[in-house]
Formats: structure tokens, sequence, C-alpha cells
């Protein structure tokens, strides 16, 4: 017998007429945001971009304290890109890279075992390097079981991830930031961190200082 089909229904017509200059206004607009907001800057809270916070999180997590053992950084790796940040091993890396070396923060938050790079050199790769939290990252990471900062979905809505670290110190003036985003960039030195925390302190006690009594 022949084979009949069903034929399809008839799909309903939908063109909009749209202005196109304000079409691609809002479009660059939500497109800048997103990665001025999801990739690009730090937050000012806690001075970290996603990536960063995201690795800080994950080692908590894993208990990489600055007490415990170094873990294969291909592990940790391995872990944030599973679980948090979709965006391929190679870009976690060379953040896990850059928050361990002494030249690149003033108050590095890993603690790397193994060739991280020089000023003109690159790191080993991932499976012969070893990563653990250093001591200053604790002060990031700490209250994150006090109920002090909101947690929110990972990508796949599998596992929660703090919207922000708990920082217990300025860390965005302690070791800076640089980042291009989409029309803007930023590019902060680092500070000491006694004269920092002096300052913070002292502008809590008096709100109004000006910048050259901070200074």
């Amino acid at each position: 017998m022949p084979r009949t089909t069903t034929p399809p229904e008839p799909i309903e017509e939908r063109i909009q007429d749209i202005d196109l200059s304000s079409e691609m206004q809002g479009s660059f607009l939500e497109y800048a945001y997103s990665v001025i907001y999801s990739r690009a800057l730090p937050d000012a809270r806690d001075g970290l971009k996603p990536v960063q916070r995201r690795i800080l999180f994950q080692m908590a997590e894993m208990g990489l304290r600055p007490d415990r053992g170094h873990v294969k950084s291909a592990r940790v790796v391995g872990d944030v890109m599973g679980k948090l940040h979709p965006h391929g091993d190679s870009a976690i890396y060379d953040a896990l890279v850059r928050l361990a070396q002494p030249f690149a923060l003033r108050l590095p938050l890993v603690d790397g075992h193994g060739n991280f790079g020089s000023l003109d050199d690159g790191p080993a790769a991932s499976r012969y390097t070893e990563a653990r939290l250093a001591p200053s990252s604790l002060a990031l990471t700490e209250s994150l079981d006090e109920d002090v900062v909101d947690f929110v979905p990972n990508y796949d809505g599998q596992f929660q991830q703090p919207s922000v670290l708990p920082a217990a110190f300025p860390n965005l003036l302690v070791n800076g930031a640089s980042g291009i985003a989409v029309g803007m960039a930023t590019n902060m030195a680092p500070h000491n961190l006694i004269e920092v925390v002096a300052a913070a302190i002292h502008l809590l006690e008096h709100p109004e200082a000006t910048t050259e009594e901070l200074m």
C-alpha cells in the first residue's frame, strides 16, 4: 500500500516590523552588559572576575586549604569547567596561573607548585603543575557558610555558586585589576595591603575624610 503522510500544519506567520537602529542599540547594550558582568571586568566587592571567583570557590569546596597538600592543576580546572565555568580549560588555567604569580598579583591568592611561568616565559601544562589556596584567599572564602552573600545557580542549575565572595579585605585595591570589555576597560594598579586597610578603617571612622587625608 502506498505510504501516506499527514501534511504539516501551516506555520503561523510572525513578521515583526522593527527599527533597525533601535534594535542594534538594544542588542549591543545587552551584549556589552553580558561581557562586562559575566567575563571581562572585576566586581568591586571582591575584586574578582567571574572565572577567578569560581576558581577560588571551587578550590575551597575541594578542601584545598593552605594546610593541605597540593593537587594537580588539571583536576582543579576540570572541576571548575564541569561545575561552574563551561568556557574551555585554557581560559580557566590561564586565570589560575595568574592567581598564583607573585609578579602578577601583589598578594597571590593561589599557592602554586611547579613551573607557573615568569615575566618572559609561560607556565608548564596543567598536568605538570599543582595548586592549593594561598593563606590570603582564606580572607575571601572563610565566611561562605555564614549566609553573608547570595548564592545563584550555576550554568545548568545543578549547583549553587556565590554571586560574590565575602572578602574581608579590599582585594580590588590590593591586587589591582585589568580587563577589556565592550566600550570600556579598566587597569588598576595594586596597593600595599597595610596601607589600604589603614585607609579603609580611617574612612569608616571618618566618612567625610578627603583623599589627601587618606593618602
